[in-house]
């Protein structure tokens, strides 16, 4: 039943799906856009941490913090990546959409 929808409106179909990768694609774009502030909450949550820190006497950084921060701008990488594509795909989507039948 939906199949035979989907070839009988295939030029809409294609147009649906276009529109929503580029839907996406924007959401996602505006959600992973770093705050402008941290709240305060967050403010003191790290100068605690620094603190703490500074009591133990480690003034040089953990290992694990240098991986926490690869992993974090890996994820950065893919989610640019990520973003590239369902816009491209989308863009063509949508543009195939509007292509006129011979």
């Amino acid at each position: 039943m939906m199949l035979e929808w989907v070839k009988k409106n295939q030029k809409l179909a294609f147009k649906v799906t276009g529109v929503n990768f580029l839907l996406m694609a924007l959401v996602l774009l505006f959600w992973s856009q770093p705050k402008a502030a941290l709240s305060e909450n967050e403010k003191a949550a790290a100068n605690v941490a620094r603190m703490e820190a500074k009591a133990k006497g480690n003034t040089a950084s953990s290992p694990t913090g240098n991986i926490m921060q690869e992993h974090h701008e890996s994820q950065k990488k893919q989610l640019r990546i990520v973003l590239i594509i369902m816009t491209i795909s989308g863009a063509a989507f949508l543009g195939y959409g509007f292509l006129k039948k011979e």
